[in-house]
């Protein structure tokens, strides 16, 4: 009785496991976004408030100060509170002058960084965002942007997947230059800064490491059964 069948079947389901397991390990390399650092200023202080990341600022240290915030981009369910208020300050001389933000995004790829963002009619209105891959040198991304009036519902968002230096990177930062201010007391508020990206840490559960033993297991049991019929049919040729 010939043992094609079997070889056949048990092809076709070592080859159906292997496609599962393919699926498997897609499914678990894939994208799905995860907060690196955030800031909601809700304790009136520029410290990052879930992740790890640092803010600072050369704008006048009188000029930074804190007001009513938003949940416009607000994370893991916090409340409006504070928001982060810049002044364009005596003679407005912190027009020029930035935030700027460093994060590490060793193990994450596809860089998003986000927030809400409001101003007076004669604060900055001219503000251009900016990335770092050494966190020295910096590089304009998009165009300036102009902050509404008032929070609203829709955040400003910067896509970074286009630059792939950001991605698994130590030293990533950030920096948001303000421009534009025509008043000492104009101000600008930023609230919710989220930066954010896709893990690229593939983890292993049980049933990924089960799934490949299993596969193992019948390829080694085809190989065996194929090597007892190959040893059976020489004997059987030798006595014919």
């Amino acid at each position: 009785m010939s043992n094609k069948p079997h070889y056949r079947l048990l092809s076709r389901f070592t080859s159906t496991l292997i496609m599962v397991f393919s699926f498997t390990v897609a499914g678990l390399s894939s994208a799905s976004a995860d907060e690196i650092a955030i800031w909601n200023f809700n304790d009136s202080n520029l410290a990052v408030d879930h992740g790890t990341g640092l803010l600072t600022s050369n704008l006048i240290v009188s000029n930074i100060q804190f007001a009513a915030g938003t949940t416009n981009n607000a994370r893991q369910g916090d409340p409006a509170g504070q928001a982060l208020s810049l002044q364009g300050g005596t003679s407005t001389a912190n027009n020029g002058r930035n935030i700027t933000i460093n994060v590490s995004t060793v193990g994450f790829a596809n860089i998003v960084f986000s927030f809400a963002t409001q101003g007076t009619s004669t604060g900055f209105n001219s503000n251009q965002f900016q990335y770092s891959l050494d966190g020295t040198n910096f590089t304009d991304f998009g165009s300036p942007y102009v902050p509404a009036a008032a929070f609203g519902v829709t955040p400003i968002v910067f896509t970074l997947s286009s630059i792939t230096g950001l991605n698994n990177n130590p030293d990533a930062a950030f920096r948001i230059v303000f421009s534009g201010a025509t008043s000492s007391t104009g101000t600008n508020r930023i609230d919710n800064i989220v930066v954010e990206g896709s893990s690229t840490t593939i983890p292993e559960p049980t049933s990924a490491v089960l799934l490949v033993s299993g596969v193992s297991a019948l390829i080694g049991l085809k190989r065996k059964k194929r090597k007892a019929a190959n040893s059976a049919a020489s004997a059987s040729n030798g006595n014919g």
